[in-house]
This record gives C-alpha cells, sequence and structure tokens, in this order.
C-alpha cells in the first residue's frame, strides 16, 4: 500500500520563505511538515539525530528534505554532499530520503549540480499561491512515484 503521508524536513534561512513553504505545505492532504531548520549544519544535526533533534517522536525522520541552497553555516550545496558520502558508507539512518532544492536562483549551473548531487528535484522561490500549489503537487507526485517505483519488482 503506498503512503498517504510524508513527513517534510523544511530547510531556510529565510523566515518569511519559511512561511510561504508552511502555508503551501498545510494545503496538501499528502505532505506535512515534520519540522523547520534554519541552516544546513542544522539540517545535519536533524538528520543525525543530534540534540536537540534525538527525541524521534518529536522530530521524526522526514521522507522529504525540502533545502535551500543560500543557507549560513553549511549551504545546500554541503548538505547534498553530505548525504552523499552517508549513503556511500552506508551509514545514513534512512536511505530512502528525498532531496529537493527550493531556491531564488534559477541558475542552470546550481540546477545541474543540485541534480549531480542527488537531489530528485529543484523548485524556483515563490511566494504565489497558484504556483505554490503547483510546486506542491509536484511534490506529492514525485513522493508517489517514489513510492511506486519501490513497491514495484525490479525489471
Amino acid at each position: 500500500m503506498i503512503q498517504n503521508k510524508y513527513a517534510v524536513l523544511l530547510a531556510d534561512d529565510s523566515s518569511d520563505d519559511r512561511l510561504f513553504m508552511r502555508k503551501a505545505l498545510s494545503r496538501s492532504t499528502r505532505l506535512s511538515m515534520a519540522a523547520e531548520v534554519c541552516d544546513g549544519q542544522e539540517a545535519i544535526e536533524y538528520l543525525k539525530g543530534n540534540p536537540p533533534f534525538s527525541n524521534r517522536d518529536l522530530h521524526p525522520w522526514p521522507d522529504l528534505l525540502i533545502l535551500d541552497l543560500k543557507m549560513p553555516r553549511k549551504n545546500g550545496f554541503d548538505v547534498l554532499q553530505w548525504l552523499k558520502h552517508q549513503a556511500e558508507a552506508g551509514t545514513l539512518a534512512r536511505p530512502t530520503l528525498t532531496v529537493v532544492i527550493v531556491s531564488g536562483a534559477f541558475l542552470e549551473r546550481d540546477i545541474s549540480q543540485s541534480l549531480e548531487m542527488g537531489a530528485a528535484g529543484y523548485f524556483k522561490k515563490t511566494s504565489v499561491r497558484r504556483e505554490q500549489e503547483d510546486m506542491v503537487q509536484e511534490l506529492e507526485k514525485l513522493m508517489a512515484e517514489k513510492a511506486e517505483r519501490k513497491l514495484s519488482p525490479e525489471s
């Protein structure tokens, strides 16, 4: 059976952008906000389960990480690199984590580098409600397709 709800971890340093994303996700029937963090270092600490995120009942493992690229301390590329190293070492708590980039910049080099580093998608930040709804629908579709592939027998 396909999972109906997917937990989302949002990593973005802009409180305004987090607010827009929170509102957009609140209208989703399939995506629910698990937590928000303000930079890449906090995202890594959350995924590691380090304090203050060690209680997985309060801070559940996300199915989807929505990641900004331009953040202080560690940026989105740093998080993608860390995830890649964890996956290669086999030490990622749940290797099924889906990562998408949501960035204010829509630069071809950022898009291609993000996808090469393992992001499943790249979206432009927007405050326009219709565009937010379209993005959320795309995220829901991405997660549903991933679940379908997981359930399908190998060819």
